[in-house]
């Protein structure tokens, strides 16, 4: 990655973690691959989904979004809030980033995560 790409990176994240943390929140990305959801922020990602979908992508058929669909939806970008241990799973849509809070009861780091080189 360049440094032009790493400044617009940091800023976008900077963007997210004002908006969704506040000001002075410290965020992390993470690989969604490492991170388990509960039933219910599956739930809330679905109802997200659902919602952004009829709003900025017409003729995409919400009605027939599967869970892991909607889940797959949200994983452009993920991030760990450091001061409130939760989640924040942002879709990038139609030049717009839409960004869902999962409160740190409602997930976990997965326990094996493999080989880490």
């Amino acid at each position: 990655m360049n440094n032009h790409q790493h400044r617009e990176v940091s800023e976008e994240r900077g963007k997210i973690a004002e908006v969704m943390a506040g000001e002075n929140a410290i965020l992390h990305e993470l690989d969604f691959q490492d991170v388990a959801i509960s039933t219910n922020a599956v739930r809330t990602l679905r109802k997200a989904a659902v919602a952004v979908m009829q709003r900025f992508m017409p003729g995409s058929r919400p009605e027939t979004l599967t869970n892991s669909q909607a889940v797959a939806f949200f994983i452009d970008r993920v991030f760990w809030d450091q001061d409130t241990k939760g989640l924040i799973l942002c879709a990038d849509v139609a030049a717009r980033s839409f960004c869902i809070p999962i409160p740190r009861d409602h997930w976990h780091m997965k326990a094996d995560l493999g080989t880490i080189q």
